[in-house]
């Protein structure tokens, strides 16, 4: 018992003291894969578990709000939903941060690392940082901007309309040997840990170190070693429906992606084994990311730290890993706006009497909520204003310590940049359903609400959102309820014809700003420029004109193979 009464007395010491914190976020990880049991526990993962086993808290409906790099890391560094980070670029007045060309401004001065360091907090940031507006390729910003464009395509000749690389199509690489195939994370590990090390071995100065890692984000690289420690036979291949099955926006978004072969690509393309080996190639660098984190958790607890280290681990989006014939992020389901996250608070001191239980949070949870998490464990109060996460802290500690913060039970997350033919927007909520029955609804809503069907699928029965059931009479209680939620959050027809006017302006300004922009709009180094060229008559550039040329407006997604149509010559 005295034993027991000391443990806790130091536990509330520490508790009481300003934590370290590690900040680490890999790229493009489906918030599903570090989950236990996940296809058949084939994803190694033995610092993740280990830190579970030690009182860690895993989140298993966390959401990236903007599913792409440079807007989901100024959501999450700002605290703050897409639609609510205002700016000026190139002189135009842009209200969100809403393709990878959009973040955060150069002059911003409340990002959590900033912040932190304004109460005493010694912070460094290493790896991938993409949170500030204007980076990026010409290529991206062009995508996005024209997303209301009707480029015409065939599906069926060569695959329709590209704007991205071929990874969708390929089948990965795995190179020889022990050597990683991504050393420049493991580089900026390195000097992370060294960092911490040489300035923090020996002082009480609270540290945040942030180290943003690029593995994982196609192309689908691996080793030999990774790879071979996942056993194909446990990785299970997604069924594919057929194009003319899919939910419009999900056929353009295949399209634009360049997961739809032409002819002489279709064999290769559709191959089980080409699939499995993909997603394989994955899985072994989530597990090698596990081996990146495992080098900070040594090194603290290396420097008598651990116990006075908070961890933060997660990503920035996922990947739909040959879901939904797609790869990449960008789309409303859940391999690609859903991430992982593991909170380990190394305050928190397990009793050896106790038998280890793993703390699991089902509710639905978001990135943004990470700023005012880190800000309470720092034991800052002087917030900065227009925050719109709220603190999970509550979720990890006892009740003795939650806040008193309430915080709703759905998540809100949006995207209109490239990739994509439409602005959408996402709710995720708990409710009633089939009788007595605890549902996790996910509700998608594209541009106003009004150009093509929205979707509705039931996570707890359907958690590869095969069946959408926007239509289904038992469920049809639950549409009015989500989309009133999501209107607290997001006027999403007011923002999408506002992101519709804002390409028009962006694209009109980079025109005018471009010389010989006809030419340069079908540069070799862009990835659509050879869709662009395979369009005889000048009829890519004849589309571009025509849609600057009239009035701004949301356009559906087209649900056609071909456009315009064989019967029909005009745009």
């Amino acid at each position: 018992m005295l034993l027991l009464f000391l443990l806790l007395v130091f536990q509330v010491t520490l508790i009481n003291a300003k934590p370290n914190i590690v900040f680490l976020v890999c790229e493009s990880t489906d918030g599903r894969t570090w989950q236990r049991g996940y296809q058949n526990n084939t994803v190694p993962l033995p610092t993740l578990r280990k830190l579970e086993e030690l009182g860690g808290t895993s989140f298993h409906r966390h959401y990236s709000n903007t599913p792409v790099c440079c807007p989901s890391r100024a959501t999450f560094w700002s605290g703050r939903h897409a639609h609510h980070i205002p700016h000026v670029h190139n002189g135009i007045q842009v209200n969100g941060v809403w393709n990878n060309y959009e973040g955060l401004p150069s002059n911003f001065s409340n990002r959590i690392d900033q912040v932190l360091q304004r109460n005493g907090y010694d912070t460094k940031i290493f790896g991938k940082q993409d949170w500030t507006a204007g980076a990026h390729t010409v290529n991206v910003r062009l995508n996005a901007w024209t997303m209301y464009t009707q480029f015409p395509y065939n599906q069926t000749k060569n695959g329709g309309w590209r704007d991205e690389t071929p990874d969708c199509r390929s089948n990965g690489t795995v190179t020889s040997g022990n050597k990683s195939a991504h050393p420049k994370d493991w580089d900026q590990v390195s000097q992370g840990t060294e960092w911490l090390i040489q300035h923090h071995s020996d002082t009480s100065t609270p540290f945040f170190i942030y180290q943003g890692m690029n593995i994982v984000h196609p192309p689908y690289v691996t080793n030999e070693k990774y790879y071979n420690k996942i056993d194909p036979k446990r990785v299970s291949v997604p069924v594919w429906p057929s194009l003319d099955s899919l939910h419009p926006c999900d056929l353009q978004s295949s399209m634009l992606k360049g997961c739809i072969p032409s002819t002489e690509e279709s064999a290769n393309f559709y191959s089980i084994a080409r699939r499995r080996r993909i997603r394989r190639i994955y899985y072994a660098m989530i597990s090698e990311f596990d081996a990146m984190v495992g080098t900070y958790v040594d090194t603290v607890r290396n420097m008598g730290k651990m116990n006075n280290t908070i961890f933060i681990i997660t990503s920035d989006h996922g990947d739909q890993q040959m879901e939904h014939q797609q790869f990449y992020k960008m789309v409303p389901y859940e391999a690609s706006a859903s991430v992982p996250m593991l909170i380990y608070d190394g305050r928190k001191i397990q009793d050896p009497n106790q038998s280890i239980s793993f703390n699991v949070v089902d509710l639905p949870t978001q990135l943004i909520d990470i700023f005012p998490t880190i800000m309470e464990y720092a034991g800052v109060t002087d917030l900065p204003p227009g925050l719109d996460g709220h603190s999970l802290v509550s979720l990890v500690t006892p009740p003795a310590s939650a806040s008193s913060t309430e915080r709703p039970n759905f998540i809100v997350s949006q995207f209109h940049g490239d990739n994509i033919a439409m602005s959408w927007y996402l709710i995720v909520q708990p409710l009633q359903c089939l009788g007595d029955q605890s549902c996790m609804m996910k509700y998608v809503v594209y541009g106003t609400g009004k150009e093509v069907v929205s979707q509705l699928f039931d996570l707890s029965n359907d958690p590869d959102e095969t069946k959408n059931l926007i239509h289904a009479e038992d469920y049809s209680n639950m549409v009015e309820t989500l989309d009133s939620n999501l209107r607290t959050v997001v006027d999403y027809p007011k923002v999408s014809l506002n992101v519709a006017q804002y390409n028009k302006d962006s694209m009109l300004g980079w025109m005018n700003a471009t010389k010989h922009w006809k030419d340069q709009i079908h540069a070799p180094d862009l990835r659509w420029t050879k869709s662009w060229n395979e369009n005889a008559n000048d009829s890519s550039l004849t589309a571009l004109e025509k849609w600057i040329s009239q009035p701004t407006k949301v356009v559906g997604c087209r649900s056609t193979v071909t456009f315009p149509s064989l019967k029909n010559e005009e745009l």
